[in-house]
């Protein structure tokens, strides 16, 4: 089987979480970092495979598909071994696919509306009402835990999808363990048992940080 090609940032959670799921299922994949700085998502090329241009954008023997949730369905639905990841029983996909959702409505959109202002805007700081957003985002997924994992007691899409968003918003903007000591414990096992937890979502993560301070920095000035 040839390579399936994953168009991404090394920065991006949903990007991260293609390729934990990948490494975890053993799919190779050929890996095209992109540099949306310079527009190339937006070529013409690009645009015919994903009109949306969003990254991740996978290229599957000659079939585009994008959105992170999606193509981690899919990856683990045509490729993994067994269902561990993504169980057949119906209700414990509802479950799944509902925090797939919590994960790009809550979690990352509330990362990149903490970010955008500095980014986008010049803010020196991120917005008060951003950052009382992203601690509300906590005590939502401290709510949700309700076993060792986001649906039951073992490793699923949604903690892979969800580890992206949660460790690079624990990175910049740190839990209260104190508030949401379930969510703490769990950031801790997903050290210990999310694979390739450290490359993918740890070491990004950092990435994300001095970028984060950089910006603050000449913002400020």
């Amino acid at each position: 089987m040839a390579p399936i090609t994953l168009y991404t940032t090394r920065r991006t959670p949903a990007g991260r979480a293609v390729e934990i799921t990948a490494k975890i299922i053993g799919v190779d994949l050929d890996i095209k970092f992109m540099d949306l700085t310079k527009k190339e998502h937006l070529t013409e090329d690009f645009l015919k495979m994903n009109p949306q241009h969003t990254v991740p954008t996978i290229v599957d023997d000659g079939v585009p598909l994008y959105d992170s949730h999606a193509i981690i369905i899919y990856l683990v639905s045509k490729y993994a071994k067994d269902d561990a990841l993504y169980p057949k029983d119906l209700v414990t996909q509802a479950r799944i696919n509902a925090i797939l959702h919590f994960e790009s409505g809550v979690l990352f959109a509330r990362l990149r509306g903490a970010l955008s202002p500095m980014f986008y805007q010049g803010c020196p700081e991120v917005p008060a009402d951003k950052l009382a957003a992203i601690y509300d985002a906590y005590d939502l997924a401290e709510a949700t835990l309700r076993s060792d994992y986001l649906v039951g007691d073992s490793l699923t899409l949604a903690d892979i999808s969800c580890s992206t968003s949660l460790v690079t918003l624990n990175t910049l903007f740190p839990v209260d363990a104190d508030k949401c000591p379930k969510l703490v414990a769990y950031l801790e096992r997903l050290e210990q048992n999310l694979p390739n937890h450290k490359e993918y979502n740890l070491e990004r993560s950092k990435e994300s940080l001095a970028l984060y301070k950089q910006k603050l920095i000449e913002n400020k000035k």
